[in-house]
C-alpha cells in the first residue's frame, strides 16, 4: 500500500514535469505568433513614420 502510494506520488511528479516542459515550450511558441501576428500593425506605422522624418 504504502509502496504503491510512493508510486503514485512519484507519478505525479514526473507528469507535473513533463507538463511544466511542455507549457514552456508552447509559451515560447505563442509568443512567436503573437509577435509575428502584431509586427505589421506596428512595424507598418513605424516605417511610415522614420520615412516621413527622414
Amino acid at each position: 500500500m504504502i509502496k504503491q502510494m510512493d508510486e503514485m506520488v512519484s507519478g505525479l511528479a514526473v507528469a507535473r514535469r513533463r507538463t511544466r516542459r511542455i507549457m514552456r515550450y508552447w509559451g515560447r511558441t505563442m509568443m512567436m505568433v503573437i509577435v509575428a501576428f502584431t509586427m505589421p500593425i506596428w512595424a507598418i506605422p513605424y516605417l511610415l513614420w522614420r520615412r516621413r522624418h527622414g
